[in-house]
């Protein structure tokens, strides 16, 4: 594949079959003019999505989603030929948008992660969607998670578990039956945010999609230092934080500690996230002190 071929199918990559996008993911390997231009590419159209979101469209909600994507590709059809052949991406004010739109895009991501899915389609009276996913911690050992929004259960191998809506967490030991429920110091947004809005937007780059346990995650790469690279995988879906691989003089170690991470459906009254002692427990409440 040519630069010149590789450039034409830029504009329509999330249209291309399969085996033509890893024929140009394996031409932009070994081309840094055109992984360049792709990364350019990309975080334009990251930073007119933000921007399409924003917008007042005065169009009815079922042909919302085709007109946005058909007037983000008409803005990103003129914008990549300003790239390509007067290198408007270099222009002070092209770039900090979009770089702004950057950031503004991953701190979304963590925002959206603390909210519940949204249930439609499902019978709202009966069930309810959750995320379950398995995460293995560093002794081998296999948690079980379920998380909605700020609700998360962790259940251990050893009959062991933890609640937290958030606010208070409720933590179960089965070797001692002993239920404790604490109050966490509350923090009104993710403290990933706070890390985000003071990192220099120039320094973080839109990497694409990729998939990961069966599911397409949002890659974005951060540069912390000459020697030492982050990337941060966001499930596309949920915008929850999945994966974090860190680059360190060129060489990747892969954060991965989940083995599964799905959507499903539970019953309504299915008292997951309650904070219920099991029975004959001791309960040490010290959420009041």
């Amino acid at each position: 594949m040519t630069c010149k071929e590789s450039k034409q199918r830029i504009l329509r990559f999330d249209q291309l079959p399969e085996h033509e996008q890893n024929h140009f993911l394996e031409h932009i390997e070994h081309c840094e003019e055109c992984q360049t231009y792709f990364e350019q590419y990309l975080t334009l159209e990251e930073g007119l999505d933000l921007l399409l979101q924003e917008k007042d469209i005065h169009v009815p909600s079922i042909k919302r989603r085709s007109s946005q994507r058909i007037f983000k590709r008409a803005l990103l059809t003129c914008a990549s030929f300003f790239l390509l052949i007067i290198g408007a991406w270099n222009t002070p004010p092209v770039k900090a948008a979009i770089e702004k739109a950057i950031n503004e895009v991953i701190i979304d991501h963590f925002l959206k992660g603390q909210q519940p899915l949204e249930n439609k389609g499902v019978n709202e009276e009966a069930t309810e969607k959750i995320i379950y996913a398995e995460q293995k911690l560093q002794n081998k050992e296999i948690v079980f998670v379920y998380l909605s929004g700020k609700k998360v259960r962790n259940e251990y191998g050893n009959g062991n578990y933890s609640i937290s809506d958030g606010k208070y967490l409720a933590t179960y030991s089965k070797k001692d039956n002993l239920f404790v429920i604490k109050k966490l110091e509350y923090q009104s947004v993710p403290y990933e945010v706070e890390i985000f809005r003071s990192i220099d937007p120039s320094r973080i780059k839109y990497k694409g999609e990729r998939e990961y346990l069966d599911r397409q995650a949002e890659v974005y790469l951060v540069e912390e230092s000459q020697a030492v690279q982050r990337e941060y995988w966001f499930d596309k879906d949920t915008s929850l934080f999945v994966k974090e691989v860190e680059i360190y003089k060129g060489h990747r170690q892969d954060q991965d500690n989940l083995s599964e991470f799905k959507i499903i459906e539970v019953k309504k009254n299915h008292r997951l996230f309650d904070f219920i002692a099991p029975d004959g427990a001791r309960i040490i409440d010290e959420s009041n002190q």
